[in-house]
């Protein structure tokens, strides 16, 4: 127009500005294929009218609540099928075997370890401080190991080698060969809780992990109540078979019970996202998990590896002052240290029976809270928000910490009181299933903050036992229960604390990435003319 020839501008852009979507192609395809089967003109069975398709939008809500929501695409659900079968029934033995091979000793000891090895005065005590040492010992070293070592290896072949200790325990003959024992049993058992939780937090989003973390620590409940009907049974059908006692086939069963789950580790663990080689998984599943996880804000393994100065980057952040604290409130605020139920039954001269089977009763009540609790938490109403749940569940404890301190209560108030004090023995479950939203910058560290939280408590709980929990102050306990109440409003005062710090956090980080953003768009730009 003017007789000048016509430029090309060429603008040369910093790649860092550029932001480029890695999606997993087939994933991408599933939501498509979902968008467009929305749009066509044929309702869906729950969008028609009529009682049948009432019914079934009913139960789409209800499936929002007690589990996950029925509008995730095709494949993220088969996904969480397998990963569920899989994983959390592998988890659930596995804990479940880990607190029979923990608690077995106790039920041995009454049933005729004590007189076969002339057990006295306080080694009973001993046993289970040396069991604790080993198992407090065994925390830290696995989980980060678990970051190098596959934890379908690391925590399989440790459970294996936990159950041949088990068998080894039948054939003791004198108390420090059972020292020993129980120290390396602890030892091998300190990786699997810290690893397991580490691991199934790497797996799920916030609004899925609450109920899965839940129903794997709700097994250690029934455990406890399972030892006991087990002891009794290998004691009245067992005993003198082979030439071995009752308390010998004790350990014998639960040696046998858990080295299968021990093999079936090697194959139903996944290991983490990042390295999963999980035959029931596919390539594009594994994409998938690593995809929803960044895509609620998580950094992947790697990311923040292990190397010698990041436990003092750990320790700057106060993650590592807090939430081992938290654990110490959560545990000492569940009256469980002493079996006081059962003695209050026995001061009232209760039969045997009654003695035995009216308790279990409160671990019944414990597991039905946590999983609804957990179930609410995950659900729309929360939102993957844990601080209500852990104040609903405390709630009850600390109602009944305080009527049983009273005491002077009508006696079907003290059984009201006792059954309810038991609602908090879920809420472990819920506080871990906390730490990915405290804790999304790095991977690493929640696996170390899991298993020193977990230490933590296991040492503070010796000296509370001393301290309000003595065996004389039965059946009342008196302090025990005051302590519980007074460290579940502190556990709660906590948790709103940590509510407001992760919220600070995440707007920090929001911060942090606008401006990031904003750098790259302001880098300069490189305008070229060339003559056409």
């Amino acid at each position: 127009m003017d007789g000048k020839p016509p430029m090309l501008l060429l603008i040369s852009v910093p790649t860092s500005s550029l932001f480029v979507p890695q999606l997993d192609s087939k994933y991408c395809v599933a939501h498509v294929d979902s968008h467009s089967s929305q749009s066509s003109d044929s309702p869906k069975p729950w969008e028609k009218p009529g009682f049948k398709a009432k019914a079934h939008r009913t139960w789409r809500n209800i499936q929002r609540y007690i589990w996950d929501d029925p509008d995730k695409p095709a494949i993220e659900k088969k996904f969480l099928l397998k990963l569920d079968f899989f994983l959390l029934t592998y988890t659930c033995l596995g804990y479940f075997c880990k607190n029979l091979d923990q608690q077995n000793i106790n039920n041995a000891y009454v049933s005729g370890m004590k007189e076969a090895l002339n057990m006295g005065g306080s080694q009973l005590t001993y046993m289970g401080n040396v069991f604790t040492a080993g198992y407090v010992v065994g925390q830290l070293p696995a989980v980060i190991l678990s970051t190098k070592i596959r934890p379908s290896i690391l925590v399989s072949t440790l459970e294996i080698l936990w159950a041949v200790l088990t068998f080894c325990c039948a054939s003791v003959k004198t108390v420090p060969q059972l020292y020993a024992l129980r120290f390396l049993i602890g030892l091998c058992e300190g990786a699997f809780f810290p690893v397991i939780i580490y691991l199934i937090s790497s797996w799920y989003t916030k609004v899925e992990r609450g109920k899965r973390v839940t129903i794997f620590y709700a097994t250690a409940t029934m455990a406890g109540m399972f030892s006991g009907y087990l002891q009794a049974a290998a004691y009245k059908n067992l005993n003198g078979v082979m030439g071995h006692a009752g308390w010998q086939w004790l350990y014998i069963i639960c040696g046998t019970i858990s080295l299968p789950v021990g093999v079936i580790g090697y194959f139903f663990n996944p290991d983490f996202p990042e390295n999963s080689r999980a035959f029931y998984l596919t390539p594009d599943e594994t994409a998938l998990a690593r995809q929803r996880l960044l895509r609620d804000g998580y950094k992947p393994l790697g990311a923040s590896a292990w190397d010698k100065t990041k436990i003092f980057r750990i320790m700057k952040q106060w993650q590592f002052w807090v939430l081992p604290l938290g654990y110490f409130f959560v545990q000492s605020s569940f009256p469980s240290a002493q079996p006081a139920f059962a003695l209050y039954l026995k001061s009232t001269h209760r039969t045997v029976y009654e003695i035995n089977v009216w308790p279990t009763g409160q671990a019944a009540i414990g597991v039905v809270v946590q999983i609804i609790a957990a179930m609410l938490s995950d659900s729309p109403l929360l939102n993957g928000r844990r601080w209500q749940a852990i104040t609903f569940m405390q709630a009850g404890t600390f109602i009944g910490a305080v009527i049983i301190a009273a005491w002077n209560v009508p006696e079907g108030a003290r059984f009201f009181a006792y059954y309810i004090s038991y609602m908090c023995a879920g809420v472990p479950g819920i506080y871990y299933s906390w730490f990915p939203e405290l804790i999304p910058h790095d991977h690493e560290m929640r696996g170390f903050l899991t298993a020193l939280s977990n230490i933590v408590s296991y040492i503070n709980q010796i000296w509370v036992a001393d301290a309000v929990w003595r065996t004389a102050e039965a059946p009342r306990f008196r302090p025990g229960f005051i302590f519980a109440a007074v460290t579940g409003v502190c556990l709660v005062l906590l948790s709103i604390g940590l509510h407001f710090l992760q919220l600070r956090d995440t707007r920090i980080r929001e911060k942090e990435a606008r401006e990031a953003a904003q750098v790259d768009v302001e880098a300069p730009v490189n305008i070229e003319k060339v003559e056409l």
